[in-house]
């Protein structure tokens, strides 16, 4: 009987996460979609309500995983975006942001390594270009959240190598899709021109790039923060 591989991706409901959840199930893995509310249902598919700050809730999905699957990829796709000015971001704000994007993300970690360490397996963590420029027109927590999960991927790709866990992270530019929709079209086409490669990067380049790093013939990519940002750290 063939082995059941098992992958979690959590912000299964938005765009890139369900973008994930979808290549990884058509591909025939069973994939457990979580989210605060309940991913769409597919072949393969299936939804899980989880939020990422509880982590005993993280835990016990990774458990869950593991023991009906084999847990081979734990993607960390959960995340919130807010659009204001650095003067106008609020304290509120600053904590929640934190609390989804950094600290979901360590459950995240956390929780797939302690589950992982029998089989091996591999993290995927969805950084930021903010991560590694700061940015306009974003609450900063969204900046420092990406960048403390680029760090927050080598802890763990160091610690998790001695049991065949490997981890990396992707560190997007703009993609086409709900999120930069925020800013306005004028905004857009200001960010398109200023790329090297005058676009926005799609979501099956990212999907391509998180299954590349997820995959287990790759056996030697560990605490990489894979940019895909058309080379605009390049420019300046």
């Amino acid at each position: 009987m063939a082995e059941i591989l098992g992958a979690v991706v959590t912000g299964a409901a938005g765009d890139l996460g369900g973008a994930v959840a979808a290549s990884l199930a058509k591909d025939g893995h069973t994939v457990y979609a979580a989210d605060l509310v309940a991913a769409p249902e597919g072949k393969n598919i299936v939804p899980v309500v989880l939020d990422v700050t509880d982590q005993a809730s993280c835990f016990a999905l990774a458990r869950r995983a593991a023991a009906e699957t084999r847990l081979a990829l734990w993607v960390n796709g959960a995340g919130i975006f807010v659009k204001t000015s650095v003067a106008d971001a609020d304290e509120a704000s600053w904590h929640k942001i934190i609390a989804v994007n950094l600290t979901g993300t360590f459950h995240g970690c956390s929780a797939a390594l302690a589950a992982m360490k029998a089989t091996g397996g591999r993290i995927v963590n969805i950084g930021s270009l903010s991560g590694q420029l700061g940015g306009r027109g974003v609450h900063p927590a969204y900046s420092a959240s990406k960048a403390g999960v680029h760090a927050l991927t080598k802890n763990y790709a160091l610690e998790g190598a001695k049991w065949g866990v490997l981890c990396n992270a992707v560190a997007p530019g703009p993609i086409e899709g709900n999120m930069v929709r925020n800013f306005g079209e004028a905004t857009l086409e200001k960010l398109r021109a200023g790329n090297p490669t005058r676009a926005l990067a799609t979501m099956a380049e990212i999907v391509r790039a998180v299954r590349h790093l997820g995959d287990p013939r790759n056996t030697h990519t560990n605490g990489a923060v894979l940019q895909i940002n058309g080379g605009i750290l390049m420019t300046g």
